[in-house]
Formats: C-alpha cells, sequence, structure tokens
C-alpha cells in the first residue's frame, strides 16, 4: 500500500480515517490556508470517488503549517 505525499496530518483528538479503507485521513495544501481532505492510500480513490468533495476542504491554521514544516526541516 502506497501512500501520497500530503503536508499535514490531521491534528484532531479523534484521528479521521477513511470511509471506504480505514487509512487515517490526511490533509494536503492546495492553497495557502487551505487543504483538501483526502485518503493517502493509492488505491484508494476518496474523496475524489465521491460526487461532492466540497466537505473535504478545510481551513488550516498558519501555526499547523509552521509546525509541519519545522518537523520536516528537523527530519533532514
Amino acid at each position: 500500500m502506497s501512500d501520497r505525499k500530503c503536508e499535514a496530518e490531521l491534528n484532531d483528538a479523534t484521528t479521521a480515517v477513511c470511509p471506504d479503507c480505514t487509512t487515517n485521513l490526511k490533509k494536503c495544501l492546495i492553497q495557502q490556508n487551505y487543504a483538501v481532505v483526502i485518503c493517502p492510500n493509492l488505491d484508494c480513490g476518496y474523496p475524489f470517488n465521491q460526487t461532492q468533495a466540497i466537505n473535504n476542504i478545510v481551513y488550516v491554521k498558519e501555526k499547523e503549517i509552521i509546525e509541519v514544516a519545522k518537523s520536516r526541516l528537523a527530519d533532514k
């Protein structure tokens, strides 16, 4: 099972899971402060296999973006 590369994992107290394959969902930035919540499993098409994906577009706080960027820089 391969994973899509995404900018930030969901930071909710309860991790959201894909309704199709139960993989943990991730946020992928599509604009400066907006992300689409997708399933990182390449074998799964969620949410692109839905009739509407508008509910999967979420606002991402700058603090969350900075935290993810810092952790990625620390890993290098």
